[in-house]
């Protein structure tokens, strides 16, 4: 299955276009939660959204439930791609639910989003690694960010529940839950470089050669890493006087 959809968002007005399985619903001023139409993805489809989000505009995405990535009958891949654009001062604010990676499935991610110089971004991502009682897939994801035109990061994410390597100390250490919160743009403030340990979470901020931050995190739960990322993403958004939604 191959589904390309649209939003377009300007002050005042939102304008999309579904195509199965990805629906789009408005929630709320300047705010839409994807939804899917149908299970899945699975191994073989190719699954597409373009964002604008218009000078000035506001825009934040959310979804209804997490997207679960399921094996195909073939051996090809499930893919996602996102593909945004933020005009000047307008405001992207992007945390779906988590994605959760089926034992046996493959599935690639590429997210794209060029920054305006003054536009604003906060972007979450969380994959699962299987559901309860078993390994979990192979994901494969892609984070490229411009700000100005001029590339702030470019980075690939590998996951794999079934290998030993991927998942062992020195890949995601035995944790099931990788977490990653981007924030970039305008007036932020400033961030230093740290890693933290528990016995159920890891984490690290990272700051970028640029104006931005990321901040990456592994845990034994979904709900260990959302709560970590969440508390990240309120406190840059209120330091640099943005109402962070919820």
């Amino acid at each position: 299955m191959k589904a390309l959809a649209g939003l377009d968002v300007e002050r005042g007005r939102t304008r999309w276009r579904d195509c199965a399985p990805i629906a789009l619903r408005p929630t709320g001023p300047g705010r839409m939660h994807l939804v899917q139409a149908a299970g899945g993805p699975l191994g073989g489809d190719e699954l597409r959204l373009d964002v604008r989000v218009g000078p000035g505009a506001d825009l934040a995405v959310r979804s209804a439930a997490a997207t679960v990535a399921q094996p195909g009958p073939g051996p090809e891949p499930a893919s996602w791609q996102l593909s945004a654009t933020v005009a000047a001062g307008a405001d992207l604010d992007w945390r779906p639910e988590p994605t959760v990676v089926c034992a046996g499935a493959d599935y690639r991610s590429h997210l794209r989003v060029d920054l305006d110089s003054t536009a604003w971004l906060v972007l979450r991502e969380q994959v699962l690694l299987g559901r309860v009682g078993e390994p979990g897939g192979r994901y494969r994801g892609r984070l490229t960010v411009t700000v100005g035109g001029e590339l702030l990061m470019d980075t690939e994410t590998v996951l794999d529940g079934a290998d030993p390597a991927l998942s062992g100390p020195a890949g995601s250490g035995g944790f099931r839950v990788f977490g990653s919160l981007l924030v970039a743009g305008r007036d932020l403030p400033a961030v230093a470089e740290r890693a933290d340990r528990t016995p159920t979470l890891i984490s690290a901020v990272l700051p970028l050669d640029g104006p931005g931050y990321l901040i990456l995190a592994l845990g034994r739960t979904s709900a260990l890493v959302s709560a970590g990322l969440a508390a990240e993403a309120d406190r840059v958004t209120t330091a640099a006087g943005i109402a962070a939604r919820g």
